[in-house]
């Protein structure tokens, strides 16, 4: 990318007259800095160590020392708006597909292809997709959704699987680490990878609704070696509903609690099944027996 619409992308200001021309791949990481990249200082500490390994452009949001006036220093104001708009322009002409967040937790937990990228956290994983040529980007942004015309949504399947456990499921002879109410969810990630001829992986797990067994004592104990589990990483979101009727109904014969951060309280309180909303909590570390303990 030529310097020139490097500044004009991203609304940054020129702070000198570099003599190179352009850069060829964007980074926020100083130890994945090369000969030709731009490298955005996030830490202003790093600029240093980018300089030296090979840095041409060094975009920053705050006032720093042009140590090499051979290579380009660009001030912006916001780091996030620039990198969506370099992002924007240089995938102008890419399908870009579209999706709910669970089906994109999925697809990124399946991927074994260095050439998808799953736009979650915004900032890095837009640096990532800037770097590759050949790429799918799949995304739930709105953001990108509503800025794009170059759009696909994901569609689902009709697939064979099965419930195992609360936790688990079964898809051609294969136990996943994947909840049933996932199903959806699942047959569209598939749909993605087999439409486009990309190779994944059935060994995943996602964070949500991930089940912490635990003791009398708060402590985690192994994957079903306790009657008392914690379901994680819940979010009251437009998937909360049915995650917690899935929770209803296959856990009807058990003591089944659901618990936001203004009722952690309960967790002191006897329970097989607590459904965690929107907060993470402290295990107690389990006391490790020596050879002669008893």
């Amino acid at each position: 990318m030529k310097i020139e619409t490097l500044v004009n992308l991203t609304g940054g200001e020129l702070l000198n007259r570099p003599y190179i021309s352009e850069v060829v791949s964007f980074t926020d990481n100083v130890y994945e800095v090369n000969r030709g990249s731009c490298f955005f200082a996030i830490n202003k500490n790093d600029i240093k160590e980018a300089v030296k390994n090979g840095a041409y452009a060094i975009i920053s949001n705050k006032d720093v020392d042009i140590i090499d006036d051979e290579i380009a220093w660009i001030k912006v104001d916001d780091f996030k708006k620039a990198v969506f708009n370099i992002f924007k322009y240089e995938n102008l002409k890419i399908k870009i597909y579209i999706t709910d967040k669970i089906t994109a937790s999925i697809v990124k937990s399946m991927n074994l292809e260095k050439n998808v990228v799953v736009i979650e956290d915004g900032f890095k994983d837009l640096l990532k997709a800037l770097n590759l040529n050949e790429k799918f980007i799949v995304t739930s942004s709105k953001e990108i959704k509503e800025n794009f015309a170059n759009t696909e949504e994901i569609k689902s399947k009709n697939i064979m699987l099965t419930m195992k456990t609360l936790f688990k499921s079964e898809y051609k002879n294969t136990e996943l680490n994947l909840p049933f109410v996932y199903k959806k969810n699942f047959s569209k990630a598939l749909n993605f990878f087999e439409n486009n001829d990309l190779k994944y992986t059935l060994e995943f797990e996602i964070e949500r609704f991930k089940p912490v067994f635990i003791n009398a004592n708060f402590e985690k104990v192994e994957y079903g070696k306790s009657e008392k589990v914690l379901i994680t990483n819940l979010k009251n979101d437009e998937f909360l509903i049915d995650e917690l009727n899935y929770i209803i109904k296959y856990t009807k014969h058990a003591n089944t609690v659901v618990i936001d951060k203004n009722h952690q309280k309960y967790l002191k309180e006897k329970f097989n099944f607590a459904a965690l909303i929107d907060f993470q909590v402290e295990f107690n570390e389990r006391e490790q027996k020596g050879l002669f303990d008893d």
